[in-house]
């Protein structure tokens, strides 16, 4: 079974750092950069730790976060107990649309998750377009 994670707003609770990109003057590096301090919603960070360890699963994360912020994100990632997850991120200064960056990857993929983990609700429409179960984990009407 193939099950991917998204990063922000599912794994990991971004909502302190939102006000950074509302509103008129969205400053999306400084919202990256805050990504230090978020804190891990438990219960789907213990989802993916257990999904993780089990015989013929295979975990990924992707996440449209800039790499810009690769290495915090690894260090994050393996504070809370996830660090051997694969995980794909935004090249830095692509302004691509996450749902539109995502069947891309979608589409390159060597294999289609069974199961993906998100939270926007525009992505989570065009996975369910594209005919994969998707679970919301959380509101994302932004």
């Amino acid at each position: 079974m193939f099950v991917v994670f998204d990063l922000d707003g599912t794994l990991a609770l971004v909502e302190h750092r939102r006000p950074l990109i509302s509103g008129k003057k969205r400053d999306w590096n400084a919202f990256f950069r805050a990504c230090v301090d978020d804190e891990p919603h438990e219960p789907v960070i213990r989802l993916a730790q257990t999904l993780s360890r089990l015989p013929g699963y295979r975990v990924e994360i992707w996440s449209g976060r800039s790499d810009l912020v690769r290495a915090e994100t690894e260090a994050w990632l393996e504070n809370v107990g996830l660090g051997s997850i694969p995980l794909t991120m935004r090249r830095d200064g692509d302004t691509t649309p996450d749902d539109v960056l995502k069947r891309g990857w979608l589409r390159a993929c060597d294999q289609r998750p069974d199961i993906i983990f998100d939270d926007r609700d525009k992505v989570v429409a065009m996975w369910r377009e594209e005919g994969i179960v998707c679970a919301q984990v959380a509101p994302g009407d932004f």
